[in-house]
């Protein structure tokens, strides 16, 4: 044995067969393998007590590829695996739409022949209210038109979801009003702050309201919901603060947070027809009185015969109404005649250039553009919806900047980046001097300028530098002032040149 191997022996010892193990260990692959399967499981348990949600989100990308690999490789296998579970909700999904479209053809039937149907067609030519929309309200029990999502500190509206066909309403000028009807109860009738307003009656429309911590959900509903609504609606609003609990607590105006909020809100938009048995007629003891019925057929036919020509008569003069109706309602159209005329809807009077026709609401009517024809003489509306549509379409709004029509006003109002405000000054101060737009809230906004300053000085030479916004000649102007070096205020100076939103007020220093 060499010296040096007696070295080794004494300095190693019999930790040389250990660490000639060690080493096979690391360098077997096959060993290490064994080694992970084996503390892999307690520790995927560890990190699910320790930190669940960090190991939560570091499993989320593979198992998601993984299982979107699977999917597309073996489809057939998981659609059998997936069937006992998927089947039977299909089935009756398919069950109750066939279901919806018999009772809905049943409904038809009935109201096209029946004395209540011909009741509701007569009224609709004596008003000028589409036979759709009557038809509609005299079979609706309930409907729910609106939900509003709002924060119950600020009264700002998070989201609104409305039924189809139902009126349009103003949400900001709604929510303002919740949170205002809110105060005044709590102010006039009690001292308790825990007090909330649940219910408002406003005519043939309830009003609903289900209260959180922050948030509360109030639903606009026409005629009477059960009480079971007011279940569903705490439990949409419960579902809300645990589905979206960190949008909720760091809340400060952007809504951005709450961008699918709708799927659960969505479902609470419900309505429920009358039950047409539910008023057969019944004798004292409670009991359904059959109606007697006679065989008839010759006098049935003949009925149906002229039926048939009677709806088209009614259909055509309600739909003669429903455009006239709807004419009249659309800014930057005065329709003085509306007749039909060779297979054709002729509209006659004045049009805007502008003006749009609502051939969307038209269509649900069926009424088809083909069957419209305009022989108007072309005119400018001044009217506020026309003009609040114009310049909407004129001026493309950044994000910040708003369009709102109230008090007789068009108001163009927000804070707005320079950039935009320098390419669209001399329109806006054309459309204020002519007094058909409100500006004076509308100003640059801060940040727009600082990154305008900041990509032109370095932050040194900005020390010196203060900006505050001043009302000026119907203006909101912002103010840069503050000390300059005298070639540095000379850049200043030369970059807001001409600018009419921002002013600068600033000296020049002392160099050096």
């Amino acid at each position: 044995m060499s010296q040096i191997e007696e070295l080794r022996q004494i300095i190693v010892g019999g930790n040389a067969d250990q660490l000639a193990e060690l080493k096979e260990r690391i360098e077997n692959v096959e060993r290490r393998a064994v080694d992970v399967a084996e503390v892999l499981p307690p520790a995927i348990v560890a990190g699910l007590k320790e930190d669940g949600q960090s190991l939560v989100n570091a499993l989320e990308a593979p198992v998601s590829m993984s299982l979107k690999q699977a999917i597309r490789s073996e489809p057939e296998d998981y659609a059998e695996i997936l069937y006992p579970v998927m089947a039977p909700s299909i089935r009756k999904a398919i069950s109750q739409a066939i279901s919806s479209l018999l009772v809905t053809i049943n409904r038809t039937i009935e109201s096209a022949t029946s004395v209540e149907g011909l009741k509701t067609r007569i009224q609709s030519m004596r008003t000028g209210v589409p036979y759709a929309q009557l038809a509609l309200r005299n079979a609706l029990l309930f409907r729910v038109e609106h939900l509003y999502l709002i924060e119950r500190g600020s009264g700002m509206l998070i989201k609104e979801v409305a039924s189809q066909d139902s009126e349009s309403l103003d949400s900001d000028a709604v929510s303002a009003m919740f949170s205002a009807i809110q105060s005044f109860v709590q102010d006039s009738f009690t001292r308790d702050p825990t007090a909330m307003l649940t219910d408002l009656k406003v005519g043939e429309h309830n009003v609903w309201v289900a209260h959180g911590p922050t948030l509360m959900l109030a639903c606009v509903i026409f005629g009477d919901a059960p009480e079971g609504l007011k279940t569903d609606l705490y439990d949409a609003l419960y579902k809300i603060r645990t589905g979206y609990a960190n949008p909720i607590a760091q809340f400060n105006g952007d809504t951005s947070g709450f961008e699918d909020v709708e799927d659960l809100m969505q479902p609470l938009l419900q309505l429920e027809l009358k039950d047409i048995d539910a008023h057969a007629r019944r004798a004292p003891d409670g009991s359904p009185i059959e109606k007697k019925r006679t065989r008839f057929f010759p006098f049935l036919l003949l009925l149906l015969v002229a039926g048939y020509f009677a709806y088209k008569w009614v259909d055509k003069s309600t739909k003669l109404d429903t455009v006239a109706h709807y004419m009249r309602q659309e800014p930057g159209i005065a329709a003085t005649e509306v007749y039909w005329q060779d297979g054709k809807i002729v509209v006659e009077g004045l049009k805007d250039p502008d003006a749009r026709v609502p051939y969307a609401v038209l269509e649900a009517y069926d009424i088809s553009r083909e069957q419209l024809e305009f022989r108007t003489i072309p005119f400018r509306s001044l009217e506020l919806g026309m003009e609040l549509q114009r310049f909407r379409d004129e001026l493309t709004l950044p994000s910040g900047v708003y369009l709102s029509a109230r008090d007789g006003e068009v108001y163009l109002y927000g804070e707005a980046p320079i950039d935009w405000l320098n390419d669209n000054d001399v329109r806006i101060r054309q459309l204020s001097a002519d007094r058909r737009l409100t500006i004076s809230r509308l100003s640059a906004s801060l940040e727009s300028v600082s990154d305008l300053l900041r990509a032109n000085f370095k932050s040194q030479e900005l020390r010196g530098v203060r900006m505050s916004s001043v009302a000026r000649d119907e203006l909101t102007v912002l103010q840069i002032g503050g000390v300059l070096e005298s070639n540095k205020l000379a850049l200043l100076k030369a970059l807001f040149a001409g600018s009419h939103w921002v002013d600068v007020t600033a000296k020049q220093g002392v160099e050096g």
